[in-house]
């Protein structure tokens, strides 16, 4: 096939195309019987933004063909040039025209897969991508023929990297077509996999689409475990119960390792735990302590591949389960101990860090975590770094999910010297960290997510502090655990594998928490402003039976008492606790309630302070940003104190707020507190009067004397390391 004639090449690269016209009209002239001149000549018409010309001329000449043979050649032809002149023009980056002419190439063959996918590209490229593009060009079923056309390789995955990253049906369509057409090539697998995992940690968004592309990889890896893990989170998260119990069963039935069956009858049992079915709970809980107990005397020589990384976590389903802090301490411990073994990349005994001993310096803080958005912890943890003296510390923040939001771009990005998303590498952090030259790290997690823990198991800085996200883990290579002179018994020292660091007054300080318009009013429940609103704000796998019964007890013994208990995911399995217990302590069902779940925390809060007269806080794991927020709305709380962790955040949050009245040392006196909440409106009163006036004086609601109580912590931590390093 020729080329444009030489005598328009210059005319061409000037884009004077009205010559080329004129040029190729006296060609014709010359030599009418030559197709490719009418070819050429509708061409420059084309790119003279001459359609109607354009397709005048082609019009004309395909009538002349004599044959179908003779019209299919001239097709032909006309695509190759258009092809040709694509190219040209992607060369210049002139996508507009590129799309035109691809668009004239599917109106002569709509079935053309690579012209289809190219249109497909530049619709992105020119912003104007429409899923409905794919079903209605047909590329799906083009690339699922049996004698599919063939397409480069290279520009399938441009494809799919360009429609992975769009939640939509038709994106997991194409994809799924797309690794079918490479039959199952492992560059095509691994893309659609990773695109999966990292949509696994932005479940709050697009559960669904995450579900789909695992499933995906599970026509590959038909026995890969981990996809069935991440599976079963994404069930959790998105309520499809019946899907998640039958994922965590393969998982328990398919596991071979100790450390596998650990894991996986652990998800089995936050299951139970997660949408109240206690009378499972109890029983799978005793399996967990066995399996354990063989795990800490076997060993675990060859542990799965699956479970290895993030069989920790399953460790703090135990802090729902028993308030006993010796044998909690031994378990956390050594299970995290194996963990370690099993996850260290490198001795920390031999690691070295550069040198630190430069005087008149800034102290380098790196604080570490999933949780910096719209999450307990980074509500909480935002004021410390907010209020950190930049003279004296230079703050960074290593996130070691992918999620974030408004809070994190508000609160944590503009506050540290340097915010580093860690996309769940491990490797990329650590170096990162060190790379920093970070002086003390600050763990906001703890045994919550697993890739934190692999982060601080290579030990990337030389002093490592578990603060916040829950209790210590027990990781070997943790220094210090931040306390109060409340949060842990006198005695808790010698139980735990950290130095417990107790700061003066309390672990935790906030300046307070926005709110919005209430939408709620006690009205719409059929109560009115004399009846007493016991407010359960936990989640199911808080709300233990031993409380239940006893808050129930409560509201029995106040007459005009009813308890409210917060949806939070199985609304007919929270429904069963509650009302399965209200009948065997004799409660009248109608002193019960059940709430919706609001649509944001700040419509939460102000619905909270609207409603309730009363919290009553669960145990043996208490309420933590809930109790800090019944506080601050000036709302009476009654709560259990225990011995381990979780069961005394609220009673150290109500003493550094100034109050006594509601801290229960025992079941009797919980009760007795929630009943004389109940039936004594001055004893209310009074303690909301005492709430409100521990605002201005009070160490829980002074974030920046608490950063100055950290600072010193740090400064002091720092000091020991210099002293015991010094050469």
């Amino acid at each position: 096939m020729s080329n444009w004639d030489d005598s328009v090449i210059s005319f061409l690269n000037q884009g004077n195309y009205q010559q080329v016209i004129k040029i190729y009209e006296n060609i014709i002239e010359e030599t009418p019987d030559e197709v490719t001149n009418y070819l050429y000549l509708g061409l420059a018409y084309f790119l003279n933004q001459q359609e109607t010309e354009a397709q005048s001329v082609w019009l004309l000449i395909f009538d002349q063909a004599e044959t179908e043979q003779e019209l299919e050649l001239w097709n032909k032809q006309l695509k190759q040039i258009l092809q040709k002149q694509a190219q040209e023009q992607t060369k210049k980056e002139n996508y507009l025209l590129v799309w035109d002419i691809c668009s004239l190439i599917k109106e002569i063959d709509p079935d053309d897969l690579a012209n289809l996918l190219s249109l497909l590209r530049l619709s992105f490229i020119l912003n104007s991508f429409n899923p409905e593009f794919i079903n209605k060009w047909g590329i799906i079923q083009l690339l699922e023929q049996d004698n599919p056309q063939k397409v480069d390789f290279n520009f399938l995955l441009i494809i799919l990297d360009l429609i992975l990253p769009i939640p939509k049906k038709t994106s997991v369509q194409l994809a799924q077509a797309i690794l079918k057409y490479t039959k199952n090539d492992s560059l095509v697998y691994q893309k659609i996999k990773s695109c999966g995992n990292q949509q696994v940690f932005a479940t709050i968004k697009y559960p669904g689409y995450a579900i789909d592309l695992l499933n995906i990889c599970l026509t590959v890896e038909p026995e890969n475990l981990t996809i069935y893990r991440d599976l079963y989170g994404l069930y959790l998260t998105s309520q499809n119960y019946p899907k998640a119990q039958k994922t965590a069963l393969f998982l328990k039935e398919n596991s071979l390792s100790l450390a596998g069956q650990s894991l996986s009858n652990n998800i089995l049992f936050y299951y139970y735990l997660t949408i109240g079915q206690w009378k499972k709970v109890f029983s799978i809980h005793e399996q967990q302590l066995h399996l354990w107990e063989i795990m800490i005397n076997q060993k675990d020589s060859n542990p799965d591949t699956w479970a290895k990384d993030s069989f920790i976590i399953g460790l703090y389903c135990l802090l729902y389960m028993q308030d006993d802090l010796i044998k909690n301490r031994y378990l956390f411990n050594q299970i995290s101990k194996l963990f370690y073994r099993y996850n260290q990349r490198s001795t920390s005994s031999s690691e070295t860090y550069p040198n630190k001993k430069q005087i008149n310096r800034p102290l380098k803080i790196g604080y570490i975590g999933h949780t910096l958005r719209k999450h307990s912890v980074g509500f909480l943890c935002r004021w410390l770094i907010n209020h950190h003296d930049p003279d004296l510390f230079d703050v960074y923040i290593y996130c070691t999910g992918d999620n974030e939001d408004d809070i994190t771009e508000k609160w944590f990005k503009g506050k540290a010297k340097n915010f580093f998303m860690g996309y769940r590498n491990v490797n990329l952090l650590v170096s990162k960290i060190k790379e920093d030259e970070i002086d003390i790290l600050i763990d906001l997690d703890s045994i919550s997510f697993n890739i934190t823990n692999l982060v601080l198991c290579q030990k990337p800085a030389p002093i490592q502090v578990t603060w916040l996200g829950l209790d210590a883990s027990g990781l070997p290579t943790i220094d210090y655990y931040i306390a109060d002179p409340y949060v842990l018994p006198d005695h808790a020292e010698q139980h735990y594998r950290e130095k417990i660091w107790r700061l003066p007054h309390t672990y935790l300080a906030i300046d307070g928490f926005e709110s919005a318009t209430p939408t709620r009013k006690r009205e719409d429940f059929g109560l009115g402003k004399d009846d007493i609103i016991f407010m359960n704000l936990q989640n199911p796998a808080k709300l233990n039976p031993d409380i239940l019964k006893s808050q129930l007890k409560i509201v029995n013994a106040v007459p005009n008492g009813y308890l409210f208990t917060k949806i939070r995911k199985d609304e007919e399995a929270l429904k069963e606790l509650v009302t399965d217990i209200a009948k065997s302590e004799n409660v009248p069902l109608d002193k019960l309630r059940f709430i919706p779940s609001d649509p944001s925390v700040e419509t939460h809060r102000a619905n909270l302070q609207a409603i309730a007269d009363v919290i009553l806080d669960t145990y043996p794991y208490n309420g933590s940003t809930t109790t800090l927020e019944a506080l601050w709305a000036e709302i009476p709380v009654v709560t259990r104190v225990g011995e381990q962790f979780a069961a005394r955040n609220s009673y150290t949050y109500m003493v550094n707020a100034g109050i006594t009245e509601g801290i229960a040392w025992s079941e009797e006196e919980y009760i007795e507190w929630g009943i004389k909440f109940g039936t004594d409106e001055n004893l209310r009163k009074e303690v909301s009067w005492k709430l409100k006036q521990s605002k201005k004086t009070s160490p829980l609601w002074d974030a920046k004397q608490f950063t100055r109580e950290m600072e010193k912590a740090y400064q002091q931590m720092w000091e020991i390391y210099l002293r015991e390093n010094a050469s």
